[in-house]
């Protein structure tokens, strides 16, 4: 299959320090903010962006299913890694790609239970026409449109490519697509 790029290493460069520098002056009076990374596609994003932000931060990982895991009613997501209490500190899930809100439903009763005092999510990529919500996002997709590269993956490759791709105009089935 060829690879189309959709959004090279350069915009998404910029994209990342654009959304750093606005986490930078929404967060840069806290004294301590916690970020959740959402493993695993996320794990690009997450390092460049995280090397953007000048903030007190604590960062946490998370597994989450993949996408044919969060189709299901019985989802979980691993969170044996998250402290018992975030002590009334705000908590920015970083996430690879916001589509159906599933996983970021989840997330933010979970961190909400564990006494974070703000919950906002920094996605790379926020799907058009999803449910999920992304307070940053730094590209919207059109729905369907198959992504690799740049952490995302189809069965574990592609991940390490510097673009964001697709294969043509491939799309997933079912209408919406994830990577």
């Amino acid at each position: 299959m060829q690879l189309t790029p959709l959004y090279s290493a350069n915009a998404i460069r910029d994209r990342v320090k654009q959304i750093a520098d606005s986490l930078n002056k929404e967060y840069g009076n806290e004294g301590l903010v916690h970020a959740v990374v959402v493993l695993n596609g996320a794990f690009m994003f997450a390092s460049d962006l995280i090397r953007e932000l000048d903030l007190p931060l604590v960062v946490h990982f998370v597994g989450a299913p993949d996408f044919e895991s969060q189709e299901s009613k019985a989802m979980s997501i691993e969170l044996n890694t998250l402290p018992r209490s975030f002590g009334n500190s705000p908590v920015i899930i970083i996430e690879d790609i916001v589509d159906g809100g599933n996983t970021i439903g989840k997330m933010r009763t979970e961190l909400a239970n564990r006494f974070a005092s703000r919950i906002e999510v920094a996605a790379l990529l926020k799907r058009q026409g999803g449910e999920g919500k992304a307070d940053y996002h730094g590209f919207t997709v059109p729905e369907g449109l198959f992504l690799v590269g740049y952490g995302l993956d189809l069965d574990g490759r592609y991940r390490d490519n510097k673009d964001i791709c697709t294969f043509g105009t491939s799309t997933v089935k079912g209408g919406k697509g994830m990577c």
